[in-house]
């Protein structure tokens, strides 16, 4: 039995249509924030209004609202906020409903206004079990989406998550009094990056010395030995 059951028996519409307004209880809503996996839902409403469309389906607007109590993704702490959403639906009206059918676009007989309605277009019928419906599992399925996936505390910015998540990765390494970033600091390939600046071609440094031949030696060796 969902924690939130409410069955309207939708077959029963008739072309006025009708309203009803939903309220869960205290044992009720304490169900449901378990199985939200959140700290506490208060006060959940649903005011609903259903009407019957030219081709038999019914149509119900549902518009709902709760007090919630989320942990905080950073410091666990309880963060108490308001849900307040509305979602629309279509579904089965009965045998009459059955019976007609239609494409979308056409009018219905009598009914200025109207479309018809294919159920496999881009608004899904909704089946009923035995007539009904159980409008208040629907409201929680729509609550669940509604929640903020990442609540957090007063004061706590994007930053402190990046922070907390460990996502920073590379440090700043000071070169010539700029920060280059992608060096740590006192990584010694910083350090070669920043004696090899201003030389273009790679000989010689910032203090205009250059670097010693290294076959010069060699070439003394030869000269000696020759004389």
């Amino acid at each position: 039995m969902p924690e939130f059951s409410r069955p309207v028996q939708v077959d029963a519409i008739d072309a006025d249509g009708t309203a009803i307004v939903l309220r869960a209880d205290a044992d009720e809503c304490a169900a449901l924030a378990g199985r939200l996996g959140i700290l506490a839902v208060t006060n959940l409403l649903a005011k609903v209004s259903l009407r019957r469309t030219a081709v038999g389906l019914v149509r119900l607007n549902v518009d709902f609202s709760a007090n919630v109590v989320q942990s905080c993704v950073v410091s666990l702490e309880a963060v108490a906020g308001r849900v307040a959403d509305r979602f629309s639906i279509l579904c089965e009206g009965g045998q009459s409903g059955q019976k007609q059918g239609g494409k979308r676009g056409a009018k219905g007989n009598g009914a200025e206004g109207e479309v018809y309605v294919d159920p496999f277009g881009d608004d899904p019928v909704e089946p009923l079990d035995e007539g009904r419906l159980d409008v208040g599992e629907l409201v929680v399925q729509h609550l669940s989406l509604s929640l903020d996936p990442y609540p957090r505390t007063l004061g706590i910015d994007g930053q402190a998550l990046i922070a907390e998540a460990g996502l920073e990765q590379a440090g700043t390494v000071e070169t010539d009094g700029v920060q280059e970033p992608g060096q740590q600091s006192g990584d010694p390939r910083g350090e070669q990056q920043g004696a090899r600046r201003g030389r273009p071609d790679g000989v010689g440094g910032d203090d205009g010395l250059e670097r010693e031949n290294p076959f010069a030696a060699l070439k003394q060796w030869r000269h000696g030995e020759q004389g």
